[in-house]
């Protein structure tokens, strides 16, 4: 009997694991739908911002336009921000972007890093890494706001000259569901990162840029930064939840396997505590007989 109430404890407790990850696994689902049509609604901004700064840029020779942008300037280290969530139970997603940054920062003599998610930073001080700046529950409730309050701060240690290049850690969102993180190069803006963007309007002569083309393109940098931001958060979202619903769904059925042989052991004893039952009445009846 003992085996037995083993047995229906063990049960009961996996059948309540498996009713939390299958809750689970349905709240990232809602999760990732509701970033996916956020990717979509900024989609569109983004284009058109890439599409113009195209344009500038495509125009820089004959125009004088002198930024530090769009330069390569070498003066200072490079910055890396990284991207995790807050909260763990999406398998081994924090942790390959973690490994990602660790990769780069390893090539870098110097560096400045900027750790958003909680999890994240705590796995960068166990590795002996201290990111220099860290945010956390950003992803919780992302908002344009907060996108734009860390691309402020990227600009103003680019424009201090403390960083010569910036780079992004991330897990872009792919919709057939394969999650890779990848580094991409944010700043400087240099004419090769906008070559999937086709021209808005081709014109006949060159436009002019009231007040100036260096003033327009220093009031749109912070606008794109933002908005790349702001996607990047969404696709970091999708692919948060996107993980921890497999990884949530791979729990639950786990657990439905458990159960059924967790099941089929209590049967199993069932049947043999009721085999010696019988066995024992037989055996009782056949010494009365004798």
């Amino acid at each position: 009997m003992s085996n037995m109430s083993e047995l229906k404890s063990r049960l009961h407790a996996v059948k309540q694991t498996r009713q939390i990850t299958g809750a689970m696994s349905l709240l990232a689902t809602s999760r990732l739908k509701k970033a996916m049509q956020n990717i979509d609604y900024n989609i569109d901004y983004l284009h058109k911002l890439r599409a113009t700064m195209k344009d500038i840029l495509s125009k820089a020779k004959d125009n004088d336009l002198k930024n530090r942008f769009i330069k390569l300037q070498g003066e200072g280290v490079n910055l890396y921000i990284a991207i995790t969530s807050d909260k763990g139970l999406c398998g081994s997603y924090n942790s390959d972007i973690v490994d990602k940054t660790y990769e780069e920062l390893k090539r870098e003599g110097d560096y400045i890093l900027l750790s958003i998610g909680s999890v994240g930073t705590e796995m960068f001080n166990n590795l002996g890494v201290t990111p220099d700046y860290s945010w956390s529950d950003i992803l919780s409730h992302p908002s344009v706001s907060m996108s734009k309050s860390i691309a402020e701060t990227t600009i103003e240690l680019y424009r201090a000259h403390e960083i010569d290049e910036v780079y992004i850690v991330y897990t872009e969102y792919n919709k057939n569901g394969t999650l890779t993180p990848v580094c991409k190069r944010i700043l400087p803006l240099l004419r090769r990162d906008f070559l999937d963007i086709d021209y808005d309007i081709k014109y006949d002569s060159f436009p002019i840029y009231e007040p100036s083309i260096n003033e327009v393109f220093d009031k749109l940098v912070p606008s794109y930064l933002s908005s790349y931001m702001y996607d990047v958060f969404m696709q970091s979202i999708a692919s948060e939840n996107s993980a921890r619903m497999t990884a949530m769904q791979s729990a639950t059925d786990n657990a439905d396997e458990m159960i059924d042989k967790l099941s089929a052991g209590i049967n199993a004893e069932r049947q043999l505590a009721i085999t010696n039952e019988i066995l024992e009445i037989s055996a009782a009846t056949d010494i009365k007989g004798v």
